[in-house]
């Protein structure tokens, strides 16, 4: 139950927010010069911001982008490739051969969720890569998947608990 309130506290947050997702791909990309990968929401921290992963030249840049200004906030952390594990080195691995970027999945996702994407990022579903979009719709979370290589495959699932 604490779980479920502190999701809602989280969507009630998030509606608040200035930047969408789409946006905080865009200021990524402009300010790392690479692919933004992954983008999650953190409604807890002491200012509204979306954590974002870019991938370039085996490298992992997370930056921090404030939910209100889109200004950067504190310093680019660099993680290489070789540290990640198994399941992350597959993951972009695919995402190399995708036919769709991230900005297009969420515009994808949020046009067929009805809603606004609060998070996005690279997944594994049945053995596939896929694209999971989580989109706030009516108050309530839905997960949308889109496949990385097809623009009109879509599945959509709530869940209740926060990507």
């Amino acid at each position: 139950e604490s779980e479920r309130a502190a999701i809602l506290q989280e969507i009630k947050v998030f509606a608040n927010v200035q930047i969408s997702v789409r946006d905080a791909i865009k200021i990524a990309e402009r300010v790392s010069g690479a692919k933004v990968v992954d983008v999650s929401f953190d409604g807890q921290a002491d200012r509204l911001a979306y954590r974002v992963k870019t991938y370039q030249h085996d490298e992992i840049l997370a930056v921090t982008i404030d939910a209100s200004t889109g200004k950067t906030i504190g310093d680019a952390v660099v993680t290489p490739v070789s540290a990640l594990v198994a399941k992350d080195k597959i993951e972009l691995a695919g995402f190399g051969t995708a036919v769709i970027d991230l900005s297009d999945v969420v515009s994808i996702a949020e046009a067929y969720g009805s809603g606004k994407a609060v998070s996005v990022g690279l997944d594994e579903e049945n053995g596939k890569l896929i694209f999971l979009v989580v989109v706030v719709t009516d108050g309530s979370l839905k997960q949308i998947s889109v496949d990385p290589n097809e623009r009109n495959q879509l599945r959509n699932a709530s869940i209740g608990k926060k990507h």
